[in-house]
């Protein structure tokens, strides 16, 4: 092993040595203990030859400078990405348009590289990048401007179209995606999380993408906010409460996204997408109605 933690001579007979000789699962192992070694290196030196989605401590530190903020600080750095991520509803243009090749509901990630000054506090955010198969159906990425476009970010946030009532309840979200990154940051590593990071919901999308791989059965469905696995929850509310919560949980497993379960967060959105409330917006009137009946009696 090298001191970065990369594999560079390897003795064993429990794999074929090239990829495309390997089973899905021989793959996902091979990737688990690469994973592994850039962790034992990180724990073990000072070195950290970790990427960004690996980052462990700069995940750690990115997670709580945003929950640290003010809502207000926290939408003049995120202001775009709320609009972006809400961009799946009807009435949301995009900040940084979708690629003609990207159908509706079709995969697209947003890229949000966060970097922390000396105090770990948030010196800057990059743009939004996109990450989406192209015509061919390969994976390709759109870089746009970076504050630092020399220097590896602490965290990137990876995130999908989602419907988030809000500006201060996007910043929790964020805070749990991050999360569920520290999760995947574990379980690639083939370790158990601690108990805090035992949640339910896309992290590092490298990891989402074996998680969804039926051929890999090495894992379970960790992404799923919906999943039914020990010790794993769904903590993201929506900002509804136990009631946004479930309703979510209840909507997927009845099979909301059941023709593509990729789309099942826009659905929730908005199922037609033709400008009727979809199943949160319903929730949120129903809240609100409550507290109005509240309030006037």
């Amino acid at each position: 092993m090298e001191f970065n933690g990369e594999i560079k001579y390897h003795n064993q007979d429990g794999y074929p040595d090239k990829p495309k000789n390997r089973t899905p699962n021989g793959n996902a192992h091979v990737n688990q203990t690469c994973r592994y070694a850039r962790y034992h290196v990180y724990q073990e030196t000072e070195y950290t030859p970790l990427p960004p989605e690996e980052n462990l401590p700069g995940i750690k530190k990115v997670k709580q400078a945003i929950a640290d903020l003010s809502v207000k600080e926290f939408e003049a750095y995120f202001s775009d990405t709320y609009d972006q991520v809400l961009s799946n509803h009807p009435s949301v243009t995009p900040p940084v348009p979708h690629p003609e090749s990207v159908p509706q509901n079709g995969y697209i990630l947003y890229l949000i590289d966060v970097y922390l000054d000396d105090n770990d506090e948030i010196e800057a955010v990059s743009d939004i990048h996109l990450q989406y198969l192209d015509e061919n159906g390969d994976k390709t990425q759109d870089w746009n401007d970076d504050p630092f476009p020399d220097r590896q970010p602490d965290a990137r946030l990876q995130l999908f179209g989602k419907y988030v009532p809000s500006m201060d309840v996007f910043q929790e979200f964020v805070v749990y995606h991050l999360r569920c990154q520290l999760r995947d940051v574990y379980i690639g590593a083939g370790l158990e999380p601690p108990e805090k990071y035992r949640v339910l919901g896309r992290g590092d999308d490298d990891l989402t993408s074996r998680y969804h791989n039926d051929k890999v059965t090495i894992y379970d469905d960790y992404h799923l906010e919906e999943a039914d696995i020990p010790g794993y929850e769904l903590e993201f509310d929506y900002g509804f409460g136990e009631l946004g919560k479930q309703s979510v949980i209840n909507a997927k497993r009845k099979g909301i996204g059941a023709e593509n379960p990729d789309d099942a967060d826009s659905r929730l959105a908005n199922p037609s997408q033709d400008g009727e409330e979809g199943l949160l917006e319903t929730v949120s009137s129903v809240l609100r109605g409550s507290d109005t009946d509240q309030t006037e009696t």
